[in-house]
């Protein structure tokens, strides 16, 4: 390897950033190789039968969404329901999660206590194990992501490719915490009944379809609704290209996955997938992949650029298991701390140089194409629900735990010390909802104010919605079936 002379490599290094190159010489483009699947099924796991499925959904939205996940895993597990009021949280038997809740999820799912070490002691209590584990786990998510990410990149000569900083954001994450571990050991965990069946979502820039990395079968997600449509009176009316046209563009609509990119699934890291669901445009991603041999590349970025929530796959998952009778009904809480999109507007109204918003909040771009599939996935299932378009056995019960709806006392004495400390002025709990609905989405969170807001907010809004959960999970009157 030839050495450039110290003035030749500034020289050479300077020239680099002035032209940006990305592509050749100073920066080249960053692909992950994995050996062609191989049918190999021990990362490929069939959905496990259960009579009542509780998922969670876990949204996007940098370290906010990290720390408000880590809180509300906490507080769900101190909550007791059911016949036998065991912890919710040991009764989640799958999690589906989006950016910065795949930060989240990947903790608790790699690193969470094994299966036969108690969440609760008798009197309803956190064992100790779990505290040190909860405790340790809201430090992680509460730490500052952005720095390192930042000199990795700077030192690396990597900031002017966002699908380097992509990369780094991978090894920033995997010298955290995270380390090598690939999904033969998640599935591992799973097989041992240690951890909960684990969807990282992401999206395919190649044909704009969901991508989900998890270790279960591609036939899990295929819930088939034109077999439903087809049980309905009205079906009989339709032609066989109305039909066609309907399978068609149910598919275009269904998540691919490794499978079907014939990658084998069991060589992915955690830590890559994880970044992959974080990888939002324009500053950081996409990460690309292959296969070893395969001129085929798939480009994988941030999976809130069509749902940010990640009940979208975790819906699909329940539906088919529910169509095939396998499961009575479904519960699935979904843990939303994804930004305000009118907070975003309000900010952008008073701002003349439009671009200069990305400064506080460069997640607009996948927010608004989200918002869009988000208001059509609604009407769907609203239209689904109120014209019996779907069995009638299917029963599904959301409830949305928000950060922006947790309810703040007239007095404000409720408020973290912390913020106190930091001499605030709020006046009102409706300063204090629109500081919390504020706060932007990054790779970290400024203050240590807004660090325990976010905490709190998790605790109070679970307990606002106690009475629905506990409904959900089958206690007081029978059940109801929502979409």
């Amino acid at each position: 390897m030839r050495i450039l002379s110290g003035d030749r490599f500034w020289r050479t290094a300077v020239l680099c950033l002035a032209l940006g190159l990305t592509t050749s010489g100073c920066v080249t483009s960053a692909v992950h190789q994995f050996k062609p699947s191989t049918g190999d099924k021990l990362c490929v796991q069939p959905a496990p039968d259960r009579e009542v499925l509780v998922g969670l959904a876990v949204s996007g939205g940098g370290s906010r969404a990290a720390l408000f996940a880590a809180s509300a895993y906490e507080t769900l597990s101190q909550l007791r329901v059911g016949p036998e009021k065991r912890s919710l949280l040991e009764q989640v038997s799958y999690i589906s999660s989006v950016s910065g809740g795949s930060l989240a999820s990947a903790y608790y799912t790699m690193k969470k206590p094994a299966r036969e070490v108690p969440m609760l002691t008798p009197d309803g209590q956190l064992t100790e194990a779990y505290k040190v584990f909860f405790t340790e786990f809201k430090k992680m998510m509460a730490r500052d992501y952005e720095r390192p990410l930042f000199w990795r990149n700077l030192l690396r000569l990597r900031w002017i490719n966002p699908s380097w900083t992509a990369m780094s954001l991978k090894e920033v994450l995997q010298d955290s915490y995270i380390g090598d571990a690939s999904f033969r050991e998640l599935a591992q965990r799973q097989a041992r009944g240690d951890s909960p069946y684990f969807l990282i979502n992401t999206t395919l820039y190649n044909d704009g379809r969901r991508l989900v990395l998890s270790s279960l079968d591609r036939d899990a997600l295929r819930y088939d609704l034109v077999r439903d449509l087809k049980e309905q009176p009205g079906w009989v009316t339709m032609t066989p290209e109305t039909e066609q046209l309907l399978r068609i563009s149910w598919s275009d609509l269904e998540s691919r996955t490794p499978e079907d990119l014939k990658l084998d699934q069991c060589q992915v890291k955690i830590a890559t997938a994880v970044a992959a669901s974080m990888c939002f445009p324009p500053i950081i991603g996409p990460i690309t992949v292959s296969a070893e041999g395969d001129d085929q590349y798939w480009h994988i970025g941030d999976g809130g650029m069509s749902d940010n929530t990640g009940a979208e796959s975790l819906l699909m998952v329940f539906l088919k298991q529910l169509q095939e009778g396998r499961a009575k009904r479904a519960v699935i809480l979904v843990i939303d701390s994804s930004f305000p999109f009118d907070i975003g507007g309000e900010e952008l109204n008073h701002r003349k140089e439009g671009f200069s918003f990305f400064d506080a909040d460069y997640s607009r771009i996948p927010s608004i194409m989200e918002e869009r599939a988000l208001a059509y996935r609604t009407l769907f299932f609203r239209v689904a629900k109120e014209g019996n378009l779907l069995p009638g056995s299917v029963e599904i019960v959301v409830v949305r735990l928000k950060h922006t709806d947790a309810q703040w006392k007239d007095d404000l004495t409720d408020l973290p010390e912390s913020c106190r400390k930091e001499g605030v002025n709020w006046k009102s709990p409706q300063d204090v909802t629109k500081h919390v609905s504020g706060v932007v989405t990054r790779l970290f969170l400024k203050s240590t104010c807004d660090q325990d807001l976010v905490v709190q907010a998790a605790q109070k809004v679970i307990a606002q919605h106690e009475p629905a959960i506990r409904k959900a999970m089958g206690e007081g009157s029978s059940h109801r079936r929502t979409h």
